[in-house]
């Protein structure tokens, strides 16, 4: 046999692997190719949400909330520094346990919410968290529909970009609404109870656990959970807020039950 024949299939078997690694070395810059193709696209998108969502911000509602005109508004605004933490803690319990962790949108609860409203063929759940909920209100209006919710979410990344979780948590408390015609914490503390949500308030008493659960369970169904027109639905709504902040850990065992089994 001539070194030519022996030689000739080893020259093919190095063709072929030569090929091969030509052929994995173009899927791979194929790949990087796409990844940066995906990545430019998402920059453009992330970009195209944070000038939209900025044009929808009004600052001067924020402003407004912050710094009521006293002639005007009989609503005081009141940082979250000034509150016991158990008050803040009952909202972020019952409306959206992930605020600390989440971008202003949280997919796992937007996910669920959709999955919901496509089992019973209706828009009964919006997903939307504490920063989502604030955006609807300063700048949207109510309206159940498609196009608020996308403008919800633009607006609420936005927000979380230029404000704190406390600064946006202190946005929300002042401004959500609790029924007969009351806004803000402090505006529902003193109606309902008569007391203050502020922790170093002279001259009055400051709302207790049991108190800010129950103003928690308000924001559902204001006036259905009324303790006023409906205390008994009220206190089964409160019951359920100080459950949920027990099992995230917020309250004790022992602070839980003394809290249900509290007279208002």
């Amino acid at each position: 046999m001539s070194d030519t024949a022996y030689h000739r299939p080893r020259s093919r078997i190095q063709k072929r692997k030569q090929a091969k690694r030509k052929g994995k070395a173009g899927k791979v810059r194929r790949l990087v190719k796409f990844i940066c193709i995906i990545l430019v696209l998402s920059l453009a998108g992330f970009a195209a949400i944070i000038a939209t969502g900025q044009l929808m911000i009004d600052e001067s509602e924020i402003k407004n909330l912050q710094y009521p005109d006293s002639t005007n508004s009989t609503q005081e605004y009141v940082m979250i520094d000034d509150m016991p933490d158990y008050v803040w803690e009952a909202f972020i319990a019952i409306e959206d346990h992930r605020y600390m962790s989440h971008v202003g949108v949280d997919p796992i609860g937007f996910s669920r919410a959709m999955w919901e409203n496509v089992k019973a063929w209706d828009f009964a759940e919006g997903g939307s968290t504490i920063t989502m909920q604030l955006s609807r209100n300063l700048f949207l209006t109510q309206d159940k529909t498609i196009v608020r919710k996308l403008k919800e979410m633009v607006i609420a990344l936005n927000m979380e970009l230029e404000y704190s979780k406390e600064e946006l948590l202190g946005m929300y408390l002042n401004s959500i609404y609790f029924g007969h015609g009351t806004f803000g914490i402090e505006q529902a503390s003193n109606f309902y109870f008569g007391k203050t949500v502020r922790s170093d308030n002279p001259n009055k008493d400051t709302i207790n656990l049991s108190e800010a659960a129950m103003l928690a369970g308000l924001l559902k169904a204001p006036e259905y959970y009324s303790p006023n027109k409906y205390p008994e639905k009220a206190k089964q709504r409160q019951d359920i807020v100080l459950f949920r902040m027990n099992e995230l850990g917020m309250i004790s065992e022992d602070e839980m039950k003394a809290a249900v089994d509290e007279d208002l």
